[in-house]
């Protein structure tokens, strides 16, 4: 009797796991169909199908980006507006992996979980995406790159919204070139360099290095340095651009200094500047809107005296992405708190991210020290109006050497302006100095706030 009952009960479980297993499978499946369906591995899909009724995408402001007419994907009317917007919305395929129409191909696409792709054509009809960024941003970005690659990164630091997200090199999305897989011209067209591509950070790191003296010794920002232009520093020289003289840390900023915030991360040992760079976004990936971005990178553990010199200066082996480097500078306008970055207005997959959060990068008394010293540099180096004419501007240039084709040029800042509390990173690569190349990139692109 007792075999019989323990076999009924095995009978009885076995039953209850394999109904569990269907519910279970059946409620995966009506969740994740259509995601499945436009994976990258179902190319014949993606390539084809993918977008044939996928739903409208629009910028802030209502602009077209892009739309299915007639079974056909179509974009924006404006060719130069294309391919400033192309690296956010994407083309026909899936070789441009952060772009909404890759991560967002199944809202977007007329997937049906009783037709599959065999939708009738009355039925089929894709969801509409509204995205956060402004096309004529956009526009502005990739006319002022120009022929350089570079990138382009604003964003409110008020809600986290992009409002501009621009990369070259680019194509036209509705007129591929036979050529982009030989022709050099567009060699790494397939990454949004915003958030895909590293690099090193130069002068712009010198942020993070006073943030690290600022929060580990007394008084650090009336310490001095007497820069002669040259000293060496673990056995081997590090130099400066211009002989500054007695610095404190406001002026060292201001002058850009290498001496003085090189020797300042000598002084704060490898520990304290790998904990301050990695509260600042380095060593970990960031994610908007559940799109993973290249990680940056602060790793010092083998390096000599005078490479952490050269790594306070944002040489070495630093990297740094433009997103990376423009929530450095959201942090600092906005009390040392970065919100996460985000480009749809409405979140149509809540399982792919769970909202929008903010990350403490700084006390709020190391940011407005920081503030304060950004604000000084752009008034007393650059010129306010080198940015605007409406918009008061702080902003820390960066000339970033390089092995060869010239260092790359980098400018981070925020506008101080209450109706537009915008912070931004501008690259453009081998362009040799920040004030002359990525400075008036960054002019033209608040040139065309509204």
């Amino acid at each position: 009797m007792r075999k019989i009952q323990n076999r009924s009960m095995l009978i009885l479980l076995l039953t209850l796991a394999f109904f569990a297993g269907i519910v279970y499978h059946i409620t995966n499946l009506s969740i994740h169909a259509s995601e499945w369906a436009s994976m990258p591995i179902n190319g014949h899909i993606a390539d084809t199908t993918g977008l044939d009724h996928a739903g409208t995408i629009y910028d802030r402001n209502g602009v077209i980006l892009a739309q299915s007419v007639n079974g056909k994907r179509i974009y924006n009317e404006d060719e130069t507006t294309r391919r400033a917007c192309l690296h956010v919305v994407g083309d026909d395929s899936i070789n441009i992996s952060t772009a909404v129409q890759t991560a967002y191909r199944s809202e977007l696409g007329s997937y049906n979980i009783v037709f599959g792709l065999g939708l009738p054509e009355s039925l089929k009809k894709g969801s509409d995406l509204t995205l956060t960024i402004d096309s004529k941003m956009q526009k502005a970005a990739y006319e002022a790159l120009g022929s350089n690659r570079g990138a382009v990164v604003v964003y409110n630091y008020k809600t986290g919204e992009i409002l501009c997200l621009a990369s070259t090199p680019a194509y036209d999305p509705e007129n591929v070139p036979d050529d982009i897989e030989t022709n050099d011209e567009y060699e790494g067209a397939y990454i949004n360099r915003c958030v895909s591509a590293t690099y090193p950070p130069g002068s712009t790191f010198k942020l993070v290095t006073a943030a690290a003296a600022l929060n580990n010794v007394k008084e650090a920002e009336n310490s001095t340095y007497d820069c002669q232009g040259s000293a060496e520093i673990g056995g081997k020289e590090v130099t400066c651009y211009e002989i500054s003289g007695l610095v404190d840390m406001k002026q060292a900023m201001c002058e850009s200094c290498n001496l003085y915030f090189g020797q300042y991360a000598v002084n704060l040992g490898k520990d304290a500047m790998t904990r301050q760079a990695e509260a600042m976004g380095f060593n970990k990936n960031i994610t908007y809107d559940g799109i993973e971005t290249a990680k940056s990178v602060y790793n010092v553990k083998n390096a000599t005296t005078n490479d952490l010199a050269w790594s306070g200066v944002g040489q070495y082996t630093v990297l740094e992405s433009p997103l990376n480097m423009a929530m450095i500078s959201a942090s600092i306008a906005n009390g040392g708190k970065a919100y996460e970055p985000y480009i749809l207005k409405t979140n149509p997959n809540p399982l792919k991210f769970e909202g929008h959060k903010t990350k403490t990068m700084l006390d709020s008394k190391t940011a407005s020290m920081l503030y304060e010293m950004m604000d000084y540099t752009a008034a007393n180096n650059y010129g306010k109006s080198s940015f605007s004419d409406t918009l008061d501007v702080c902003a820390k240039t960066g000339t970033a050497e390089v092995d060869e084709g010239g260092a790359h040029a980098w400018v981070t800042g925020f506008c101080k302006d209450e109706e537009h509390p915008l912070a931004f990173a501008v690259i453009v690569e081998h362009g040799d100095s920040g004030y002359r190349a990525a400075v008036p990139v960054a002019a033209s692109v608040l040139a065309a706030v509204a």
